[in-house]
Protein backbone atom coordinates (compact mmCIF):
# COMPACT_ATOMS: atom_id res chain seq x y z
CA UNK A 1 0.00 0.00 0.00
CA UNK A 2 1.44 3.14 -1.37
CA UNK A 3 1.84 5.52 2.38
CA UNK A 4 0.13 8.64 2.17
CA UNK A 5 1.92 11.39 4.73
CA UNK A 6 -0.52 14.28 5.81
CA UNK A 7 0.82 17.91 5.45
CA UNK A 8 1.12 19.73 8.24
CA UNK A 9 -1.37 21.89 9.07
CA UNK A 10 -0.28 25.82 8.67
CA UNK A 11 -2.45 29.10 9.24
CA UNK A 12 -3.39 31.28 6.50
CA UNK A 13 -6.30 33.41 5.24
CA UNK A 14 -7.77 30.87 3.00
CA UNK A 15 -8.67 28.61 6.31
CA UNK A 16 -9.82 31.46 8.51
CA UNK A 17 -13.15 30.48 7.31
CA UNK A 18 -12.62 26.99 7.98
CA UNK A 19 -11.88 27.93 11.53
CA UNK A 20 -14.16 30.59 12.27
CA UNK A 21 -16.99 27.58 10.99
CA UNK A 22 -14.96 25.11 12.86
CA UNK A 23 -15.47 26.99 16.13
CA UNK A 24 -18.94 28.31 15.47
CA UNK A 25 -20.24 24.42 15.17
CA UNK A 26 -18.37 23.66 18.65
CA UNK A 27 -20.29 26.22 20.41
CA UNK A 28 -23.33 25.19 18.92
CA UNK A 29 -22.60 21.81 19.86
CA UNK A 30 -21.63 22.64 23.50
CA UNK A 31 -24.65 24.53 24.03
CA UNK A 32 -26.75 21.21 22.84
CA UNK A 33 -24.40 19.54 25.06
CA UNK A 34 -25.59 21.30 27.92
CA UNK A 35 -29.35 20.74 27.20
CA UNK A 36 -28.79 17.31 27.01
CA UNK A 37 -27.15 16.97 30.48
CA UNK A 38 -29.57 19.03 32.12
CA UNK A 39 -32.41 16.70 31.07
CA UNK A 40 -30.63 14.02 31.68
CA UNK A 41 -29.95 15.81 35.61
CA UNK A 42 -33.77 16.28 35.60
CA UNK A 43 -34.49 12.30 34.42
CA UNK A 44 -32.26 11.34 37.80
CA UNK A 45 -33.39 13.46 40.17
CA UNK A 46 -36.92 12.43 39.25
CA UNK A 47 -35.84 8.20 39.60
CA UNK A 48 -33.92 9.30 42.74
CA UNK A 49 -37.25 10.67 43.71
CA UNK A 50 -39.45 7.85 42.81
CA UNK A 51 -36.94 5.31 44.04
CA UNK A 52 -36.79 7.02 47.79
CA UNK A 53 -40.71 7.51 47.72
CA UNK A 54 -40.84 3.74 47.02
CA UNK A 55 -38.17 2.71 49.12
CA UNK A 56 -40.15 4.46 52.08
CA UNK A 57 -43.16 2.85 50.99
CA UNK A 58 -41.37 -0.41 51.23
CA UNK A 59 -39.88 0.24 54.76
CA UNK A 60 -43.06 1.37 55.92
CA UNK A 61 -44.50 -2.50 55.21
CA UNK A 62 -41.46 -4.40 56.38
CA UNK A 63 -40.70 -6.52 53.41
CA UNK A 64 -36.89 -6.26 52.99
CA UNK A 65 -36.65 -8.34 50.03
CA UNK A 66 -38.96 -6.16 48.34
CA UNK A 67 -36.74 -3.02 49.50
CA UNK A 68 -32.91 -5.11 47.67
CA UNK A 69 -35.83 -5.19 44.73
CA UNK A 70 -36.57 -1.78 44.29
CA UNK A 71 -32.75 -0.16 45.52
CA UNK A 72 -31.65 -2.87 42.00
CA UNK A 73 -34.25 -1.75 40.00
CA UNK A 74 -33.48 2.22 40.86
CA UNK A 75 -29.46 1.66 40.14
CA UNK A 76 -30.82 0.24 36.81
CA UNK A 77 -33.62 2.82 35.80
CA UNK A 78 -30.47 5.39 36.86
CA UNK A 79 -27.88 3.59 34.53
CA UNK A 80 -30.36 3.55 31.04
CA UNK A 81 -31.15 6.86 31.80
CA UNK A 82 -27.67 8.21 31.72
CA UNK A 83 -26.66 5.44 28.74
CA UNK A 84 -29.38 6.74 26.64
CA UNK A 85 -28.64 10.55 26.96
CA UNK A 86 -24.88 9.87 26.35
CA UNK A 87 -26.12 8.12 23.10
CA UNK A 88 -28.26 11.09 22.37
CA UNK A 89 -25.50 13.32 23.12
CA UNK A 90 -22.78 11.52 20.43
CA UNK A 91 -25.85 11.18 18.05
CA UNK A 92 -26.81 15.06 18.15
CA UNK A 93 -22.61 16.02 17.94
CA UNK A 94 -22.21 14.27 15.12
CA UNK A 95 -25.44 14.85 13.10
CA UNK A 96 -23.82 19.20 14.30
CA UNK A 97 -20.46 18.60 12.71
CA UNK A 98 -21.41 16.60 9.34
CA UNK A 99 -23.37 19.10 8.42
CA UNK A 100 -21.41 21.81 9.11
CA UNK A 101 -18.77 20.13 7.14
CA UNK A 102 -21.09 19.56 4.45
CA UNK A 103 -22.22 23.15 4.94
CA UNK A 104 -18.25 24.14 4.82
CA UNK A 105 -18.33 22.03 0.91
CA UNK A 106 -21.55 23.78 -0.36
CA UNK A 107 -19.87 27.10 0.29
CA UNK A 108 -16.62 26.13 -1.08
CA UNK A 109 -17.57 25.01 -4.50
CA UNK A 110 -17.23 27.91 -6.28
CA UNK A 111 -13.87 28.47 -4.33
CA UNK A 112 -11.91 28.67 -8.10
CA UNK A 113 -14.12 31.03 -9.28
CA UNK A 114 -12.69 33.75 -6.42
CA UNK A 115 -10.21 36.33 -7.33
CA UNK A 116 -8.39 35.26 -4.51
CA UNK A 117 -8.14 31.90 -5.49
CA UNK A 118 -4.77 32.11 -7.37
CA UNK A 119 -3.45 32.89 -3.85
CA UNK A 120 -5.14 29.71 -2.03
CA UNK A 121 -3.18 27.97 -4.65
CA UNK A 122 0.27 28.82 -4.19
CA UNK A 123 -0.27 28.27 -0.48
CA UNK A 124 -1.70 25.03 -1.28
CA UNK A 125 1.31 24.15 -3.59
CA UNK A 126 3.94 25.54 -1.32
CA UNK A 127 2.85 23.41 1.50
CA UNK A 128 2.73 20.20 -0.24
CA UNK A 129 6.29 20.68 -2.09
CA UNK A 130 7.68 21.71 0.83
CA UNK A 131 6.17 18.87 2.72
CA UNK A 132 7.23 16.15 -0.19
CA UNK A 133 11.07 17.82 0.04
CA UNK A 134 11.59 16.87 -3.84
CA UNK A 135 13.77 19.05 -6.76
CA UNK A 136 11.62 16.61 -9.05
CA UNK A 137 7.86 15.74 -8.62
CA UNK A 138 4.07 15.15 -10.16
CA UNK A 139 1.19 17.04 -9.65
CA UNK A 140 -2.08 15.89 -10.12
CA UNK A 141 -4.91 19.10 -10.47
CA UNK A 142 -8.05 19.52 -11.61
CA UNK A 143 -8.41 20.47 -15.42
CA UNK A 144 -9.68 23.54 -15.01
CA UNK A 145 -6.35 24.38 -12.70
CA UNK A 146 -4.22 23.22 -15.50
CA UNK A 147 -2.50 26.80 -16.54
CA UNK A 148 -2.87 28.32 -13.33
CA UNK A 149 -0.90 25.73 -11.72
CA UNK A 150 2.03 26.29 -14.55
CA UNK A 151 1.59 29.77 -13.49
CA UNK A 152 2.24 28.63 -10.28
CA UNK A 153 4.92 26.01 -10.58
CA UNK A 154 7.14 28.79 -12.93
CA UNK A 155 6.39 31.67 -9.87
CA UNK A 156 8.00 29.68 -7.66
CA UNK A 157 10.94 28.05 -9.68
CA UNK A 158 9.45 24.53 -9.52
CA UNK A 159 9.57 21.73 -11.80
CA UNK A 160 7.27 18.83 -12.24
CA UNK A 161 4.81 17.12 -14.61
CA UNK A 162 1.29 18.22 -14.30
CA UNK A 163 -1.63 15.92 -14.43
CA UNK A 164 -4.66 17.24 -14.85
CA UNK A 165 -6.81 13.98 -13.96
CA UNK A 166 -8.39 15.35 -10.64
CA UNK A 167 -12.11 16.09 -10.12
CA UNK A 168 -12.07 18.73 -7.24
CA UNK A 169 -12.77 21.92 -6.25
CA UNK A 170 -9.37 23.43 -5.93
CA UNK A 171 -5.99 22.19 -4.63
CA UNK A 172 -3.56 19.58 -5.56
CA UNK A 173 -2.00 16.37 -4.87
CA UNK A 174 1.73 15.78 -5.46
CA UNK A 175 3.72 12.89 -5.19
CA UNK A 176 6.94 10.98 -6.38
CA UNK A 177 7.57 9.89 -9.71
CA UNK A 178 7.52 6.27 -8.34
CA UNK A 179 4.04 7.13 -6.25
CA UNK A 180 6.33 6.06 -3.17
CA UNK A 181 5.06 8.93 -1.72
CA UNK A 182 1.78 10.81 -2.42
CA UNK A 183 0.45 13.89 -0.40
CA UNK A 184 -2.98 15.42 -0.87
CA UNK A 185 -3.79 19.05 -0.35
CA UNK A 186 -6.68 19.55 -2.45
CA UNK A 187 -9.27 21.55 -0.48
CA UNK A 188 -11.84 18.13 0.40
CA UNK A 189 -8.82 16.71 1.15
CA UNK A 190 -7.93 19.77 4.17
CA UNK A 191 -11.49 19.57 5.12
CA UNK A 192 -11.59 15.55 5.83
CA UNK A 193 -8.46 16.20 7.88
CA UNK A 194 -10.13 18.70 9.77
CA UNK A 195 -13.38 16.68 10.35
CA UNK A 196 -11.39 13.34 11.18
CA UNK A 197 -9.28 15.55 13.78
CA UNK A 198 -12.43 17.46 15.19
CA UNK A 199 -14.14 13.97 15.63
CA UNK A 200 -11.14 12.49 17.78
CA UNK A 201 -11.84 15.57 20.17
CA UNK A 202 -15.43 14.96 20.38
CA UNK A 203 -15.33 11.36 21.25
CA UNK A 204 -11.98 11.85 23.51
CA UNK A 205 -14.34 14.68 25.70
CA UNK A 206 -17.25 12.78 25.83
CA UNK A 207 -15.40 9.28 27.45
CA UNK A 208 -13.69 11.77 29.69
CA UNK A 209 -10.07 10.92 28.33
Amino acid sequence: MIPVFPVPEKGGCCFVAYENLLKSVDESAQERERELLENARVTIESLKKKAREQAELIRQSQISDAEKSAGVEKNKLMYIAGAENKARLITVREQLFSSAFNEAKLRLSDLRNRPEYPDIFKKLTVDAAGALGADIFHVHVDKRDEVLCKKTLASLNLHADIIPDLDSVGGLVVCLPDRSVIISNTVESRLERAQERKKLEIYSILSGD
